[in-house]
């Protein structure tokens, strides 16, 4: 009976050292996929920025700003 205990108690221990790891692992995963997602975020509002200075640019309203100005 002792023995099984004693075997029942490292399966225990050995599982919880890889519930740590993979708890470590999805942290890891989180902070990437935040990155990412900033990444995107980025490359979004570079292209409303391009698209909105081409809509600038094509109708001619910064000729009519500079006129202005």
């Amino acid at each position: 009976m002792e023995h099984r205990v004693t075997t029942l108690e490292n399966i225990v221990e050995k599982h919880t050292g890889q519930i740590d790891t993979l708890f470590a692992k999805v942290d890891d995963v989180k902070i990437q996929l935040h990155a990412i997602q900033n990444t995107l975020n980025q490359i979004r509002w570079m292209f409303f920025g391009a698209l909105g200075w081409y809509a600038l640019t094509e109708f001619g309203i910064m000729t009519a700003l500079k006129v202005i100005a």
